[in-house]
Protein backbone atom coordinates (compact mmCIF):
# COMPACT_ATOMS: atom_id res chain seq x y z
CA UNK A 1 0.00 0.00 0.00
CA UNK A 2 1.05 3.52 -0.38
CA UNK A 3 3.24 5.32 1.98
CA UNK A 4 1.51 8.28 3.44
CA UNK A 5 1.23 11.11 6.15
CA UNK A 6 -1.33 12.12 8.40
CA UNK A 7 -2.39 14.86 10.74
CA UNK A 8 -5.71 15.43 12.99
CA UNK A 9 -6.91 11.92 12.68
CA UNK A 10 -9.59 12.67 14.69
CA UNK A 11 -11.06 15.46 12.87
CA UNK A 12 -14.84 14.92 11.58
CA UNK A 13 -13.65 15.61 7.63
CA UNK A 14 -10.71 13.94 5.83
CA UNK A 15 -8.98 15.35 2.84
CA UNK A 16 -6.87 13.38 1.07
CA UNK A 17 -3.89 15.80 -0.83
CA UNK A 18 -2.34 13.99 -3.91
CA UNK A 19 0.67 15.42 -4.82
CA UNK A 20 2.65 17.03 -8.42
CA UNK A 21 4.93 14.40 -10.32
CA UNK A 22 8.75 14.68 -8.48
CA UNK A 23 7.63 15.83 -4.90
CA UNK A 24 5.96 13.41 -2.53
CA UNK A 25 3.74 13.90 0.69
CA UNK A 26 5.46 16.40 2.29
CA UNK A 27 4.56 19.11 -0.03
CA UNK A 28 1.04 19.38 1.56
CA UNK A 29 2.86 19.61 4.90
CA UNK A 30 1.72 23.51 4.93
CA UNK A 31 -1.20 23.21 3.77
CA UNK A 32 -2.06 20.55 6.21
CA UNK A 33 -1.30 22.65 9.04
CA UNK A 34 -3.54 25.85 7.94
CA UNK A 35 -6.32 23.01 7.61
CA UNK A 36 -5.87 21.73 10.89
CA UNK A 37 -9.81 21.40 11.29
CA UNK A 38 -9.60 18.45 9.33
CA UNK A 39 -8.09 14.89 9.16
CA UNK A 40 -5.02 15.28 6.48
CA UNK A 41 -3.91 12.37 4.46
CA UNK A 42 -0.62 13.05 2.33
CA UNK A 43 0.49 9.75 0.47
CA UNK A 44 3.43 9.24 -1.80
CA UNK A 45 1.99 8.25 -4.95
CA UNK A 46 3.53 5.46 -6.78
CA UNK A 47 6.88 5.85 -8.13
CA UNK A 48 7.85 8.88 -5.60
CA UNK A 49 8.98 8.76 -2.02
CA UNK A 50 8.45 5.58 0.04
CA UNK A 51 5.82 4.56 -2.40
CA UNK A 52 8.97 4.42 -5.33
CA UNK A 53 8.62 0.78 -5.46
CA UNK A 54 5.13 0.68 -6.75
CA UNK A 55 5.57 0.68 -10.29
CA UNK A 56 3.79 3.41 -12.57
CA UNK A 57 2.17 2.02 -15.26
CA UNK A 58 -0.73 4.55 -15.63
CA UNK A 59 -3.76 7.03 -14.02
CA UNK A 60 -6.03 4.34 -13.36
CA UNK A 61 -3.49 1.63 -11.84
CA UNK A 62 -2.23 4.81 -9.44
CA UNK A 63 -5.82 6.00 -8.86
CA UNK A 64 -6.76 2.20 -7.74
CA UNK A 65 -3.74 2.89 -4.95
CA UNK A 66 -5.03 5.46 -3.59
CA UNK A 67 -8.35 3.88 -3.39
CA UNK A 68 -6.75 1.29 -1.65
CA UNK A 69 -5.44 3.51 1.07
CA UNK A 70 -8.65 5.32 1.47
CA UNK A 71 -10.06 1.94 2.18
CA UNK A 72 -7.91 1.66 4.10
CA UNK A 73 -8.92 4.65 6.35
CA UNK A 74 -12.60 3.54 6.89
CA UNK A 75 -15.47 6.26 7.71
CA UNK A 76 -16.85 8.10 5.69
CA UNK A 77 -16.07 9.25 2.07
CA UNK A 78 -13.06 11.62 1.66
CA UNK A 79 -12.44 15.08 0.32
CA UNK A 80 -9.31 14.83 -2.57
CA UNK A 81 -7.12 17.89 -3.33
CA UNK A 82 -4.55 17.37 -6.60
CA UNK A 83 -2.32 19.25 -8.09
CA UNK A 84 -0.77 18.73 -11.35
CA UNK A 85 -0.12 14.46 -11.66
CA UNK A 86 -1.98 14.97 -8.66
CA UNK A 87 -5.16 15.88 -10.54
CA UNK A 88 -5.09 13.74 -13.13
CA UNK A 89 -5.06 10.74 -10.85
CA UNK A 90 -7.84 12.22 -9.10
CA UNK A 91 -9.85 12.26 -11.86
CA UNK A 92 -9.11 8.82 -12.92
CA UNK A 93 -10.09 7.90 -8.96
CA UNK A 94 -13.21 9.95 -9.71
CA UNK A 95 -14.15 7.78 -12.81
CA UNK A 96 -13.36 4.42 -11.46
CA UNK A 97 -14.06 4.96 -7.32
CA UNK A 98 -16.98 7.39 -6.99
CA UNK A 99 -18.37 6.18 -3.58
CA UNK A 100 -14.94 6.68 -2.09
CA UNK A 101 -15.06 10.49 -2.68
CA UNK A 102 -17.73 13.27 -1.45
CA UNK A 103 -15.80 16.22 -2.91
CA UNK A 104 -12.85 17.46 -5.13
CA UNK A 105 -10.39 20.42 -5.70
CA UNK A 106 -7.72 19.89 -8.86
CA UNK A 107 -5.67 21.89 -10.56
CA UNK A 108 -3.47 22.76 -13.01
CA UNK A 109 -4.57 19.69 -15.29
CA UNK A 110 -6.21 19.43 -19.24
CA UNK A 111 -9.51 17.33 -20.13
CA UNK A 112 -7.68 16.25 -23.99
CA UNK A 113 -3.93 15.24 -25.29
CA UNK A 114 -1.92 18.14 -25.79
CA UNK A 115 -0.63 18.24 -28.99
CA UNK A 116 3.24 18.40 -29.16
CA UNK A 117 5.62 17.20 -31.57
CA UNK A 118 8.31 14.37 -32.44
CA UNK A 119 10.87 16.87 -31.74
CA UNK A 120 9.20 18.60 -28.68
CA UNK A 121 8.57 14.70 -26.95
CA UNK A 122 12.38 13.73 -27.34
CA UNK A 123 13.08 16.99 -25.51
CA UNK A 124 10.84 16.36 -23.09
CA UNK A 125 12.37 12.78 -22.78
CA UNK A 126 16.09 13.94 -22.64
CA UNK A 127 15.14 16.51 -20.15
CA UNK A 128 13.86 14.11 -17.53
CA UNK A 129 17.29 12.93 -17.06
CA UNK A 130 18.34 16.49 -15.64
CA UNK A 131 16.04 15.70 -12.88
CA UNK A 132 18.79 13.46 -11.67
CA UNK A 133 20.61 16.87 -10.87
CA UNK A 134 19.52 17.48 -7.22
CA UNK A 135 20.87 21.11 -8.62
CA UNK A 136 18.46 21.30 -11.55
CA UNK A 137 15.40 19.85 -9.27
CA UNK A 138 15.69 22.44 -6.81
CA UNK A 139 15.87 24.97 -9.93
CA UNK A 140 12.87 23.48 -11.29
CA UNK A 141 11.39 23.66 -7.59
CA UNK A 142 11.84 27.20 -6.92
CA UNK A 143 10.59 27.99 -10.57
CA UNK A 144 7.04 26.56 -8.61
CA UNK A 145 7.28 28.51 -5.91
CA UNK A 146 8.90 26.25 -3.73
CA UNK A 147 11.85 27.39 -1.27
CA UNK A 148 12.81 24.03 0.69
CA UNK A 149 14.92 22.47 -1.39
CA UNK A 150 14.41 19.39 0.98
CA UNK A 151 11.33 18.64 -0.70
CA UNK A 152 12.73 17.32 -3.65
CA UNK A 153 15.15 14.48 -2.75
CA UNK A 154 14.86 11.99 -0.30
CA UNK A 155 17.21 11.09 2.23
CA UNK A 156 21.23 11.31 1.03
CA UNK A 157 19.96 13.64 -1.65
CA UNK A 158 18.37 10.96 -4.15
CA UNK A 159 15.37 12.05 -6.43
CA UNK A 160 11.66 11.40 -5.11
CA UNK A 161 11.62 9.60 -8.74
CA UNK A 162 13.36 8.14 -10.77
CA UNK A 163 14.17 9.75 -14.54
CA UNK A 164 12.24 6.46 -15.97
CA UNK A 165 9.33 7.54 -13.69
CA UNK A 166 8.88 11.41 -14.86
CA UNK A 167 9.11 10.00 -18.32
CA UNK A 168 6.07 7.63 -17.89
CA UNK A 169 4.35 10.54 -16.08
CA UNK A 170 4.80 13.06 -19.02
CA UNK A 171 3.74 10.94 -21.05
CA UNK A 172 0.58 10.15 -19.53
CA UNK A 173 -0.19 13.23 -18.92
CA UNK A 174 0.20 14.84 -22.61
CA UNK A 175 -1.66 11.76 -23.59
CA UNK A 176 -4.33 12.14 -20.91
CA UNK A 177 -7.99 12.00 -22.45
CA UNK A 178 -11.34 12.09 -20.40
CA UNK A 179 -13.44 14.15 -22.81
CA UNK A 180 -15.98 11.38 -23.63
CA UNK A 181 -16.01 11.17 -19.75
CA UNK A 182 -16.71 14.41 -17.96
CA UNK A 183 -20.58 13.62 -18.22
CA UNK A 184 -20.38 10.58 -16.00
CA UNK A 185 -18.32 12.46 -13.39
CA UNK A 186 -20.97 13.09 -10.61
CA UNK A 187 -19.20 14.11 -7.80
CA UNK A 188 -18.87 17.93 -6.68
CA UNK A 189 -15.37 18.66 -8.12
CA UNK A 190 -13.93 22.55 -8.38
CA UNK A 191 -11.36 22.99 -11.29
CA UNK A 192 -8.45 25.44 -10.83
CA UNK A 193 -5.71 26.65 -13.07
CA UNK A 194 -3.33 29.44 -12.36
CA UNK A 195 -3.98 32.33 -15.43
CA UNK A 196 -0.61 31.54 -17.13
CA UNK A 197 -0.66 27.92 -17.28
CA UNK A 198 -0.36 26.34 -20.50
CA UNK A 199 -3.14 27.05 -23.09
CA UNK A 200 -4.45 23.32 -23.00
CA UNK A 201 -4.79 23.88 -19.80
CA UNK A 202 -6.38 27.30 -19.39
CA UNK A 203 -8.74 25.96 -22.35
CA UNK A 204 -10.39 22.71 -20.24
CA UNK A 205 -11.51 24.79 -17.95
CA UNK A 206 -15.01 25.59 -19.45
CA UNK A 207 -14.86 22.02 -20.78
CA UNK A 208 -14.49 20.43 -17.33
CA UNK A 209 -17.46 23.52 -16.06
CA UNK A 210 -20.01 22.74 -18.84
CA UNK A 211 -18.88 18.89 -19.09
CA UNK A 212 -19.21 17.68 -15.35
CA UNK A 213 -22.85 17.71 -13.81
CA UNK A 214 -21.20 19.53 -10.72
CA UNK A 215 -18.51 21.56 -11.68
CA UNK A 216 -17.30 24.93 -11.28
CA UNK A 217 -14.10 26.29 -12.07
CA UNK A 218 -11.77 29.19 -11.34
CA UNK A 219 -8.98 30.71 -12.35
CA UNK A 220 -6.24 32.31 -10.50
CA UNK A 221 -5.18 35.31 -11.28
CA UNK A 222 -1.73 36.44 -12.16
CA UNK A 223 -0.25 33.23 -11.27
CA UNK A 224 1.14 29.87 -12.80
CA UNK A 225 1.24 26.13 -12.05
CA UNK A 226 2.68 26.80 -9.13
CA UNK A 227 0.04 29.60 -7.70
CA UNK A 228 -0.84 26.82 -4.66
CA UNK A 229 2.92 27.35 -3.18
CA UNK A 230 3.22 31.05 -3.57
CA UNK A 231 -0.45 31.63 -2.33
CA UNK A 232 -0.61 28.79 0.74
CA UNK A 233 -3.33 31.25 2.47
CA UNK A 234 -5.74 31.72 -0.74
CA UNK A 235 -5.06 27.75 -1.66
CA UNK A 236 -6.31 26.53 2.25
CA UNK A 237 -9.43 28.93 1.90
CA UNK A 238 -10.24 27.86 -1.11
CA UNK A 239 -10.38 24.09 0.07
CA UNK A 240 -11.97 25.09 3.23
CA UNK A 241 -14.83 26.53 1.29
CA UNK A 242 -15.31 24.13 -1.26
CA UNK A 243 -15.54 21.15 0.86
CA UNK A 244 -17.75 22.88 3.61
CA UNK A 245 -19.41 23.88 1.01
CA UNK A 246 -19.20 27.87 1.75
CA UNK A 247 -18.17 30.44 -0.45
CA UNK A 248 -15.25 31.06 -2.30
CA UNK A 249 -12.87 33.09 -2.08
CA UNK A 250 -13.42 36.62 -3.75
CA UNK A 251 -9.21 36.12 -4.92
CA UNK A 252 -10.59 33.67 -7.72
CA UNK A 253 -12.06 34.60 -11.22
CA UNK A 254 -15.03 32.55 -12.79
CA UNK A 255 -15.18 30.98 -15.79
CA UNK A 256 -17.07 32.03 -18.64
CA UNK A 257 -18.72 29.17 -21.22
CA UNK A 258 -16.06 28.07 -24.07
Amino acid sequence: MLHYRESKPNQQKTIVFLHAAGFDGRIWKQAAEQLDDFHCVCPDLPGHGQSKAIQVTDFDAASDAVAELIGSLGGDPVCLAGLSMGSYIGFRLLARHPHLVEGAVFSGFQHKPIEVSGVMRALMHASSFMMNSRKNREKMARSLGVNDPSLVSQRGGRPNASSKTMRKISSLALDFDVSNDLQAIETRTLVLAGETEHPAILSSLPAFQSGMPQCTARIVPGLGHGWIATEPDLYAETLRAWFLQNPLPEGLNAVTAD
